[in-house]
């Protein structure tokens, strides 16, 4: 049964503009693209599909104008077009998998690690995604819900970094962030922050990493859920008491942490907590999982994903930043544009096909649009641009530049430089505060 034949006689005869819609050209033999290409001519230039007779008619072309009487005398078969579409789907994506392995086989070098073959292969996955839609166009009309299920409710994001934002805005599970900053601004920072408060409500977090190495993001998380200097921390400069928080923040990751900070409080040697902790399991589904990769891919990113999101059930992925993320382990780089929109497409599609919000840091120029490529805001529910002020104000300023279904609220937060703290608590921004004063001066001459 020649399924491309069937299907295209059946689209053409009902007239049926939505699966036409769905066929791509390289779903088709070669033999049917020059047939594809007619009929979409004539698609586009009418905004409807042809009759056999009107195709004939358009065709000047005798092997070209032989192939439409051929499609005309295929199979007549009681199978639906959607169907059909999903056989022709299925044996173009088998078709490519095989043929880019064949190519990687041919190609690879048989001394590769198998770190470099797994990402090659997740190299071949993302290829064919690109090439296959996967997903239904749209959602079951007669079946969709008005509202949010509740599961959907309690399982949406909220950012943590200011109590009266939180109570006004949530993040859905499919919702995709970007964060913005000069280089310095806090935007890892900032990410760190988000992966604590997530932490600590008792759900997971994934962090991937790209400049800063998982001992660091672990030195920041603690210093932030603690309270104690991150400065001290990483000297390891602590007082009691701080040894007792770090300590008991430190066992908190581990299954039987309490029982082991139990023994801690006698013998008072973090490293020796350390050592009994070691030979234990981290919690199952509450951790700060941190994924460290200086070349870091969008292969190496899924990869970590399908390991350990059924697993650990994470509230939220981190990926700092959009654009040093490579698409593919070969070409491109932080100042291919191109590239960069592509990559930020492809982690609005991770939040949407792994249900879990995906925020992640990029550049901005002193204008304040993202450096490089403005498309990598096309992709985002909602993007924020970092103001830290000066140390001496201790506040950061979140100035929304994107929302997609709600308000476009901007806030101010107390930071706590010495640990590291953004928020939970609204400040007023220094142009606030001068505004203010400038008011408040006015009002005194007035009386």
């Amino acid at each position: 049964m020649n399924i491309t034949a069937i299907l295209l006689k059946k689209v053409i005869l009902e007239a049926d503009s939505e699966i036409w819609a769905r066929i791509r050209k390289h779903y088709l033999p070669s033999e049917y693209q020059s047939v594809y290409l007619v009929i979409n001519n004539y698609f586009e230039d009418y905004g409807t599909l042809p009759s056999f007779d009107a195709l004939k008619l358009s065709i000047r072309s005798d092997s070209l104008l032989n192939k439409i009487y051929a499609l005309q005398l295929a199979d007549d078969v009681d199978i639906d077009t959607n169907q059909l579409l999903e056989y022709l789907k299925n044996e173009y994506t088998q078709e490519e998998i095989m043929d880019q392995i064949s190519k990687y086989l041919d190609d690879s070098i048989m001394m590769e690690s198998a770190k470099e073959n797994l990402e090659n292969l997740h190299e071949i996955i993302l290829h064919v995604e690109d090439r296959v839609e996967l997903k239904d166009p749209q959602e079951d009309m007669g079946k969709m819900d008005l509202f949010d299920t509740e599961e959907d409710l309690i399982n949406s994001l909220a950012l943590g970094l200011n109590t009266e934002y939180d109570s006004k805005i949530t993040f859905s599970r499919r919702d995709y962030i970007l964060i913005g900053g000069k280089r310095g601004a806090g935007k890892s920072l900032t990410c760190s922050n988000i992966a604590v408060n997530t932490y600590d409500a008792g759900k997971s977090a994934i962090y991937f990493t790209i400049e800063m190495s998982a001992r660091a993001i672990l030195q920041r998380a603690c210093a932030i859920s603690t309270g104690v200097s991150a400065m001290n921390l990483k000297r390891r400069n602590l007082s009691h008491t701080d040894w007792l928080k770090v300590a008991k923040w430190w066992a908190g990751r581990f299954e039987h942490g309490k029982e082991t900070f139990a023994n801690y409080l006698k013998h008072q040697d973090f490293d020796q907590l350390h050592k009994d902790l070691t030979k234990q399991q981290l919690r199952a589904e509450t951790q700060l999982d941190i994924v460290y990769e200086p070349s870091m891919s969008l292969a190496t990113i899924r990869s970590e994903l399908d390991k350990k999101v059924a697993k650990i059930k994470p509230a939220v992925i981190l990926v700092d930043y959009v654009n040093q993320v490579k698409r593919s382990s070969f070409g491109g780089g932080q100042f291919d544009w191109t590239e960069q929109i592509e990559v930020s497409k492809a982690l609005k599609s991770m939040a949407m096909e792994y249900e879990v919000p995906v925020i992640s840091p990029y550049q901005i120029d002193s204008s304040g649009e993202a450096r490089f490529a403005k498309g990598l805001l096309d992709s985002a529910d909602a993007a924020f641009t970092l103001n830290p002020h000066t140390k001496d104000d201790e506040c950061m300023t979140f100035e929304c530049v994107k929302m997609r279904d709600a308000d476009e609220i901007s806030f101010t937060s107390k930071v706590v430089w010495s640990n590291l703290r953004i928020g939970p608590d609204t400040v007023l921004s220094p142009d606030e505060k001068a505004a203010m004063a400038e008011t408040t001066g006015e009002e005194s001459q007035d009386l």
